[in-house]
């Protein structure tokens, strides 16, 4: 945590924070054409919430992102109406997957024994495995979880 307050600043000058809240990076309002055609590793977060990093080069020029992109807590959603493009255009690839706040159902008071934290990291590993993605971590800690999905 003691690295957040330059990385908030950092972030703030180069992202931008559209009406619904999403936080974007790169700043897409401030790129045109060519630019916005080929946005490297776009992000899209929710502060408190979580992020999604779209690996790659995506095409922003036509994208609504907060009609496409649906992040609250414990409930990410891409193209939450069910109308996707095909696989590997626009939004509707390789992702990773980052969720603040995932807490057992009880609160996370129940995490303090070892025992109880390696059930719990294995249940949210099953989890993101039943969900055909593939976890990367779950810090019983500080409730953040990270996977990584092939489309969406």
């Amino acid at each position: 945590e003691a690295l957040q307050p330059s990385f908030t600043k950092m972030v703030e000058a180069t992202s931008v924070r559209l009406d619904s809240g999403l936080v974007v990076q790169p700043d897409i309002t401030r790129l045109r054409g060519r630019e916005l055609a080929q946005v490297a590793d776009l992000t899209v977060s929710r502060a408190e919430v979580g992020s999604i990093v779209f690996h790659g080069i995506t095409d922003c020029t036509e994208l609504n992102l907060p009609a496409l992109v649906h992040l609250d807590v414990g409930e990410v959603l891409v193209y939450p109406n069910g109308v996707k493009p095909p696989i590997g255009q626009e939004l509707n690839k390789r992702a990773t997957v980052t969720m603040y706040q995932c807490w057992p159902p009880n609160g996370h008071g129940h995490l303090e024994e070892p025992g109880a934290r390696e059930r719990y990291r294995a249940k949210i590993k099953q989890m993101t495995e039943d969900k055909n993605a593939t976890f990367v971590d779950y810090d019983c800690t500080t409730g953040v979880w990270k996977f990584e999905v092939e489309h969406f």
